[in-house]
């Protein structure tokens, strides 16, 4: 009796799995690929997947920054090691108490870019200097404030009045550096995956509302949740061209509108192969 339970389980498991094998023909790792070209992979996509999509996405978005987030790590490091030492070496003892800084060198001082000679800092404590009108710098420490000049017409002023006691010297600049060397990575690396998959989750949103249009203009009816998914795949090779374009180094004009216009076409693509679908079984019906 035990045994002829164990096989009838066995040969219902069998079969519901063959059936699924018959019903879905790609999974989501066939998807990176198959989305640039496939009719019959959207129909599958259509017919056989449920649900949203933003699965597949999540672990796209999160493969896709891999390389992006190892490229920062070099970059900083690169940085670290290269660029940053030549600043540093320019930046004197600032000492601030109660509210007042103060530094034992002429002033007013200058911090300059090492390649370009470019004046990037002042410092100057005596009062002589007390904005950034007329300077190259973006930023200018006086005795009681620090100016930063965002942008050609914002300037911004952090009063140092909150601060008792501080100390900045070369070797905790350094210290902070290494830091951030260390960690870079592995602090953008969630807030790049989390915050692009919120971007995208948007954007089908908006994309399958298009794509009701779509399946109107192919003659065809979607539910909403399908076309999600159809928009999922229809930006997946978008998502793949400009990571790889990113990785290389290669800029296109007018990207956004570039990469619209392409996730605009597989949608309708896909919309399209779907409705080729109902078509066939259509015909198929009317033979029988």
């Amino acid at each position: 009796m035990q045994d002829c339970d164990v096989v009838s389980i066995y040969a219902f498991v069998a079969s519901k799995t063959e059936e699924y094998r018959v019903m879905r023909q790609y999974g989501m790792f066939h998807a990176p690929f198959m989305s640039f070209f496939s009719q019959s992979f959207y129909r599958d996509v259509d017919t056989h997947w449920k649900g949203t999509g933003f699965a597949y996405l999540l672990l796209l978005l999160t493969i896709c920054w891999i390389p992006g987030i190892i490229q920062l790590h070099h970059s900083v490091g690169d940085y670290v090691e290269n660029g940053a030492p030549a600043l540093i070496e320019q930046l004197p003892t600032i000492t601030i108490i109660k509210g007042e800084a103060s530094v034992a060198v002429a002033q007013p001082y200058k911090i300059t870019d090492p390649d370009s000679k470019m004046v990037i800092a002042l410092i100057d404590t005596t009062g002589k200097t007390v904005s950034l009108e007329g300077s190259e710098a973006r930023v200018l420490l006086t005795r009681a404030e620090v100016i930063y000049k965002k942008s050609a017409i914002e300037t911004r002023n952090f009063s140092l009045k909150e601060i008792n006691a501080f100390v900045l010297d070369q070797e905790k600049v350094t210290g902070w550096l290494a830091i951030v060397r260390k960690y870079v990575a592995v602090v953008a690396f969630p807030f790049a995956v989390v915050g692009s998959f919120a971007f995208r989750v948007a954007q089908v949103l908006i994309y399958a509302a298009i794509g009701i249009l779509f399946a109107r203009m192919c003659k065809t009816d979607r539910p909403y949740q399908t076309l999600l998914r159809l928009s999922v795949m229809a930006v997946t090779p978008v998502i793949i061209v400009s990571t790889v374009f990113g990785m290389i180094g290669i800029k296109i004009p007018f990207h956004v509108l570039v990469y619209f216009l392409a996730a605009m076409a597989y949608l309708y693509f896909a919309v399209y192969a779907a409705s080729h679908q109902d078509v066939g079984q259509e015909k198929h019906s009317m033979s029988i």
